[in-house]
């Protein structure tokens, strides 16, 4: 399983864009990957969210909590 969705210049892109809605070629072409890859990775991170469930149902999450959000992108070993 891959480790990232965005790369880190991705992400800062898609920060700023947020914050000031500043928008570059690299900002629409990122915006268009998002367009078009959002049916399947919504499927996959459906998916990706159950399987975790089940893990800490079944006792075999390693005890790593998030930041933020139970399934936040920062995680950090308790």
């Amino acid at each position: 399983m891959r480790r990232y969705i965005f790369t880190d210049l991705e992400r800062r892109l898609l920060e700023r864009w947020m914050e000031t809605e500043e928008e570059s070629q690299e900002t629409r072409k990122v915006l268009s990957w998002i367009r078009q890859g959002w049916p399947s990775l919504a499927e996959d991170m459906t998916l990706l969210f159950k399987a975790v469930k089940m893990m800490q149902r079944r006792r075999r999450w390693r005890g790593y909590k998030t930041r933020g959000s139970e399934f936040g992108s920062a995680l950090q070993r308790v």
